[in-house]
């Protein structure tokens, strides 16, 4: 019965590929987003917190990307979840998993380094 479900997660996240649902969200359009719906949305950074103090976007929940397995009951099953890494890489494979588990989760494009920081919006020091 699990795998049923599984398999039918799996082939739905790629019907969606196939429609053109790449999963990802421009640093532009969060930073939209937060000002228009913040209360709808979570995000959640997987990057190491030592990196996550020195500077994350406002709101963020900060869950290292190898200990996800350990919270996920933490994780809203009401709201769109905004995955943000180091560079993008490991958001789209964490995507990937919660969207297979029914969340609706999208990646940050460029992540930290190559999108929110390089497109100088706004960060929060600290926990």
């Amino acid at each position: 019965m699990i795998m049923n479900s599984v398999e039918q997660a799996v082939s739905k996240y790629f019907e969606d590929c196939n429609k053109g649902c790449n999963n990802i969200v421009s640093c532009e359009m969060l930073d939209e987003l937060m000002d228009n719906n913040k209360e709808d949305l979570f995000i959640l950074d997987i990057r190491k917190a030592e990196d996550f103090k020195k500077g994350h976007i406002d709101s963020a929940i900060n869950i290292f990307w190898y200990e996800l397995g350990e919270c996920i009951d933490v994780l809203p099953k009401d709201k769109k979840i905004i995955v943000v890494c180091y560079s993008g890489q490991s958001a789209g494979q964490v995507v990937s998993l919660l969207k297979i588990l029914g969340y609706d989760a999208c990646s940050l494009k460029g992540g930290m380094l190559n999108g929110w920081l390089q497109s100088s919006l706004p960060i929060k020091e600290g926990c």
